[in-house]
C-alpha cells in the first residue's frame, strides 16, 4: 500500500511539474508578444525582462488555471496600462441592436438585446432612417460592442476624419548593440520603427437637410465607436459621458490565446494618432449623472446643438520603436530567473524573426518548454553557456554561432601549428605552420586521439552545441574546433602514410589561429595553361578583378576558387560574366514583424529581389568553373547564385554549407552573443539554398592519398572538366 502512494505521490509531482513547465512556456510566449507589439513596452519607466523575473517563480508555483492568470495579470500590470490585461470570463453582452425611438422630440438610438443576424440589419439601415432627423443621440453608455456596431457612414455636417493608428512595424531583427563587440554599433538595413496612419475619412450628407447633429451618450465602460471619435474630431458631434472615460478601446487591442490553459489575454498594440499629434479619448462634457438623468441633459444638449471644446488631448510621445536586450554582462552566470529569461528571449527573437524556422523539422515550442526548467537548472557558469548553445542548434542554421566569455574557453581560444580537415570521414592534416615539425607531422596524417583521448569524444562533445545547417556545415565547424583548446600544448596521436600511429607534442598558442586564413598562398590569379585562367577569390579584392579580366582575356575559361570566403567581387565579377540586361540573382525575403497584419497573422513577409548590376566594361566571353566545398557559405554561396545567373558557372566540388541571408545578432544574459540569419536566400527561381548550399555540377573530393601527394584534386578535376568536357 505504501508503495502505491509513494508512486501516486511521484506521478503526481510529475504532472504538476509538467504543469509548471507547460504554463512557464506560455507566459514567455505571452511576454514576447508584448514585447515586440505593446507600444508602451519599451517607455524608460518599464522593465519588462525584470516582470519576467518576477513572475516566472510564481508561474511554477501556481497551482491551478486561475492562480496561473492572476500571475499573468500582474505582470501584464507592469506595463501601467489599463487597456492590457487578463480577460476575465464575462457574458457576451447581447444588446446588440440599433433601436431608434424618439424622446423629448429627439431621435433617441439605444441598444437592446438581439441576435447578430438582425443587428446587422439595423445597423445598415441606420443611414436611411437617420437622414433629416437633425438632433440624433446614441446612448451607447456600457456597451462594449457598439465600436462594431455603429456605421461609419452615417449623414453628417461635413468632412471628418478620426484618429489614426501608431504601431511598432519590425523589419527583421535590428543587431543589438553589445559592448565589447567591435561593429556593433554599425547601421545596418534590419530596424524596428514606428508607423502611422492617417485616419479614416467620412463623407458629408450629399444633402445638407439630411444631415444629424449627433450626440454619444458614454460611460467608462463604453467602446467608443470610430464614428464618434471622427465626428467629434470635426466639431459636428460631441462625445457627453457620465463619468470619466476608460481606455479599453477593441481597435488598439488584440486578444492573445494563453495555451494550454485556455486563457486570453487582452494586449494593446496601437495607440491612437490624431493629425494634430495628439493621441487618447477626451469627452466634450463629463456629466456626473447616470440614467435617465444623463439621457435627459444628452438629449437637451443635441437640441441646442452647442456643446463645449473636448478638453485637449495629450500629446503622442512615442518611445523607441526597438526593443534593446540587456545583456547582463556582469556575470556570466546569472540568477535562475534571469536563465528562464534567456530561454524566453531566444525562443522569441527566433521565433518572430528567423525566416528559416519552417526549415527547423521540430516543434520550436517544444524545444522552449525544454529548455526553460533546463536552464534553470544548470549548475554553473559552463553549464549554462552550454545550455544556451545547446538550445540555438535545434534551428539549424550554421549562422547561428555564438560568443562569450565562458564559450571561448569551451571550444578553446588557443591552435597548434596544423590544420585538420574531414576527409574521407576522418580527421586529417592538411597544413603544418611550423616548419620545426614539418619532418614529423606531414599532410594526409590521419588524427587518433588528443590527449590521450579518441578525437570522436571531443567531436561528439562539439556536435552537441554546434549550431548546423547541413551534415557538411557540421563536420566543417567540428573540425575547425578540434583541436582548440587552452594555452598551454595539446598531445596528438596521428597515423601515417605507413598506418603507424606515433605521437607528438605541440603548443597551443593565439596566434597559431592568425595562421589558418587564406587558405591558400601564391599568386592570388594566374595562368593553369595559356587557355585557362585561376583565380583565388578567398584572396581576390575589388582593385584586382579588372587586372584579373585583363590578364585573362584570350583564355577559354576561368578557374574561379571559393573554397572559402570572397571579399565582395561577385558584384564586380558577375555583370562582366553576362551580356543579359540586369538579371535577377537572388529572391530575398526578410519577417515584417506588426501587430495589425490585416490576415491576422504577426509575422508577415518582406520580398525583394537582387539583380546583377549593369557594368560598361568588357565582357568575359569564355567558360568559368567554381570551385567550391564546405568551406563555402553565406557570401561565397551567394556568390555563387551571382555566376551562375550571369554566366551558367560550372560547380565543381562538394556541396556547400548551406546558410545565407545577412547575419544579425543579440544578446543573452550572461554576456551571450548569438547570430543568425535575418533573410531568407533563395535561388533567383524561388528554389531552397538554406539547408541545402550550391550542389556540384561534377562532385570532386580530395582524398587522403592526394593530400599526401600534395594534389589538389578538386582543381585538377576542373581542369579536366575544360579540357575534356565532361
Amino acid at each position: 500500500m505504501y508503495r502505491f502512494f509513494a508512486a501516486f505521490a511521484l506521478l503526481a509531482s510529475l504532472c504538476h511539474a509538467q504543469d509548471s513547465n507547460a504554463r512557464l512556456a506560455a507566459a514567455a510566449k505571452l511576454w514576447n508578444y508584448v514585447k515586440y507589439f505593446h507600444p508602451r513596452v519599451t517607455s524608460p519607466d518599464i522593465d519588462w525582462d525584470e516582470a519576467f523575473v518576477r513572475a516566472a517563480p510564481k508561474v511554477l508555483a501556481a497551482a491551478t488555471d486561475a492562480e496561473f492568470s492572476q500571475v499573468l495579470d500582474e505582470m501584464l500590470r507592469a506595463l501601467k496600462d489599463p487597456a492590457t490585461h487578463m480577460a476575465a470570463a464575462q457574458p457576451q453582452d447581447s444588446r446588440v441592436l440599433l433601436v431608434p425611438k424618439t424622446q423629448d422630440g429627439v431621435t433617441v438610438v439605444s441598444l437592446e438585446s438581439g441576435d447578430m443576424s438582425k443587428a446587422t440589419e439595423l445597423s445598415n439601415s441606420l443611414f436611411a432612417s437617420s437622414r433629416g432627423k437633425g438632433a440624433v443621440v446614441f446612448d451607447l453608455r456600457a456597451s462594449r460592442m457598439a465600436w462594431s456596431l455603429l456605421p461609419l457612414r452615417l449623414p453628417i455636417r461635413k468632412l471628418s476624419v478620426g484618429p489614426g493608428h501608431a504601431v511598432r512595424v519590425h523589419s527583421g531583427y535590428s543587431r543589438d548593440i553589445s559592448p565589447g563587440f567591435p561593429g556593433s554599433t554599425d547601421f545596418d538595413e534590419y530596424q524596428s520603427s514606428w508607423e502611422i496612419a492617417d485616419g479614416a475619412a467620412i463623407a458629408p450628407a450629399t444633402i445638407a437637410a439630411n444631415a444629424i447633429t449627433p450626440v454619444f451618450l458614454v460611460n467608462h465602460q463604453t467602446d467608443i465607436p470610430y464614428f464618434a471619435l471622427a465626428a467629434q474630431n470635426s466639431g459636428t458631434g460631441a462625445i457627453v459621458t457620465e463619468d470619466s472615460l476608460g481606455e479599453q478601446y477593441q481597435s488598439l487591442t488584440r486578444s492573445v490565446e494563453v495555451a494550454p490553459a485556455g486563457l486570453r489575454a487582452v494586449i494593446r498594440v496601437r495607440e491612437f494618432a490624431y493629425g494634430d499629434g495628439s493621441t487618447g479619448v477626451s469627452a466634450n462634457l463629463v456629466l456626473h449623472k447616470t440614467g435617465d438623468e444623463a439621457l435627459k441633459a444628452a438629449i437637451e444638449i443635441a437640441k441646442a446643438g452647442k456643446w463645449p471644446l473636448p478638453e485637449p488631448r495629450p500629446h503622442l510621445n512615442l518611445p523607441q520603436a526597438r526593443f534593446f536586450e540587456k545583456s547582463y554582462v556582469e556575470t556570466p552566470y546569472p540568477s535562475a530567473e534571469l536563465r528562464m529569461l534567456a530561454a524566453a528571449r531566444v525562443w522569441g527573437v527566433f521565433h518572430y524573426f528567423h525566416p528559416y524556422t519552417n526549415l527547423y523539422g521540430e516543434d520550436w515550442d517544444g524545444v522552449l518548454a525544454e529548455f526553460l526548467p533546463g536552464m534553470a537548472q544548470a549548475a554553473g557558469a559552463r553549464e549554462y553557456h552550454l545550455a544556451v548553445a545547446e538550445m540555438v542548434t535545434h534551428v539549424h542554421d550554421s549562422h547561428s554561432f555564438m560568443s562569450s566569455i565562458e564559450l571561448d574557453k569551451f571550444y578553446g581560444a588557443a591552435a597548434p601549428p596544423v590544420e585538420v580537415r574531414p576527409i574521407e570521414g576522418q580527421p586529417v592534416v592538411t597544413r603544418v605552420f611550423d616548419a620545426g615539425i614539418a619532418g614529423t607531422i606531414h599532410p594526409g596524417d590521419a588524427l587518433v586521439s588528443i590527449d590521450g583521448e579518441p578525437w570522436t569524444h571531443r567531436a561528439a562533445e562539439l556536435e552537441k552545441h554546434i549550431a548546423a545547417s547541413t551534415p557538411q556545415s557540421m563536420q566543417r565547424d567540428i573540425m575547425v574546433r578540434l583541436l582548440l583548446g587552452p594555452a598551454g600544448s595539446v598531445r596528438l596521436a596521428l597515423r601515417n602514410a605507413e598506418g603507424k600511429e606515433y605521437e607528438i607534442e605541440l603548443p597551443r598558442t593565439a596566434e597559431n589561429l592568425q595562421k589558418f586564413s587564406p587558405y591558400r598562398t601564391g599568386e592570388t590569379f594566374r595562368l593553369l595553361t595559356s587557355k585557362i585562367g585561376y583565380v583565388d577569390l578567398d584572396r581576390l579584392t575589388n582593385a584586382q578583378v579588372d587586372a584579373m579580366f585583363e590578364a585573362f582575356k584570350a583564355t577559354e575559361a576561368i578557374v574561379m576558387d571559393m573554397r572559402g570566403y570572397p571579399l565582395g567581387t561577385a558584384w564586380s565579377i558577375a555583370p562582366r560574366l553576362t551580356e543579359k540586361q540586369e538579371p535577377v540573382a537572388a529572391l530575398f525575403r526578410r519577417n515584417l514583424v506588426r501587430a495589425d497584419n490585416l490576415e491576422g497573422n504577426e509575422i508577415g513577409t518582406l520580398f525583394f529581389e537582387q539583380r546583377v548590376p549593369a557594368t560598361n566594361k568588357p565582357r568575359y566571353q569564355g567558360k568559368t568553373v567554381i570551385l567550391i566545398d564546405d568551406r563555402a557559405q553565406s557570401q561565397s554561396e551567394h556568390s555563387g547564385l551571382f555566376y551562375r545567373t550571369a554566366g551558367g558557372t560550372t560547380f565543381v566540388g562538394s556541396p556547400t554549407a548551406g546558410a545565407n541571408g545577412d547575419v544579425t545578432y543579440f544578446m543573452a544574459p550572461g554576456g551571450i552573443r548569438i547570430h543568425f540569419s535575418g533573410h531568407d536566400v533563395r535561388w533567383a527561381d524561388g528554389k531552397q539554398l538554406q539547408r541545402v548550399g550550391l550542389i556540384p555540377d561534377i562532385e570532386a573530393h580530395p582524398t587522403i592519398a592526394g593530400i599526401r601527394a600534395g594534389k589538389d584534386e578538386v582543381l585538377d578535376r576542373a581542369v579536366s572538366y575544360i579540357e575534356k568536357g565532361k
